[in-house]
């Protein structure tokens, strides 16, 4: 087909085409015109009666292509991958047991712990309470439960420590 003709259906056509292939699938019309064209010019002209036809047939097939595709194999255009689920963010089941040991260990190491010293760790890490707030609660200044705080963390770190040595 020259140029000329082609262009001239090209202008006259392309619209109607992506208006036609935005009720089959709004999203990939203008790919889908593009690929219709591009297979009209790829064909043999001479044995295409009427182009607009050929370009209407092909863009309606390659559409249900594209429906038929889409029903099999349901594709989301995702911005973050990551949301996508494709990677779990969950540990691995290794690194699940590891941490349950983990989690095993510190509660042993926390009952070692005083009972002052074990409250003052849990409300300042686990509750957020302020040094004065835990010393209103235990009867302390908060300088002691900053001392108190001091020792549990030191005993905790020797604990890890002295078990990371063992392993």
């Amino acid at each position: 087909m020259n140029m000329t003709r082609l262009h001239h259906i090209f202008a006259a056509e392309a619209p109607r085409l992506r208006r036609f292939l935005e009720r089959w699938s709004p999203s990939r019309a203008e790919d889908l015109t593009q690929e219709s064209f591009a297979r009209l010019c790829a064909s043999d002209v001479a044995n295409i009666e009427s182009p607009r036809a050929f370009l209407f047939q092909t863009a309606r097939r390659l559409a249900m292509n594209e429906a038929r595709h889409d029903r099999i194999v349901p594709m989301e255009l995702v911005a973050d991958p990551d949301a996508a689920g494709a990677v779990s963010a969950e540990p691995s089941p290794e690194r699940q047991v590891e941490i349950a040991a983990d989690a095993a260990h510190l509660h042993r190491v926390l009952d070692e712990l005083p009972s002052h010293k074990r409250e003052a760790l849990l409300l300042f890490k686990l509750d957020g309470f302020s040094h004065k707030e835990i010393g209103e609660r235990l009867g302390v200044s908060p300088r002691t439960v900053e001392r108190y705080i001091s020792d549990a963390f030191s005993h905790c770190h020797l604990a890890f420590k002295a078990r990371a040595g063992e392993e």
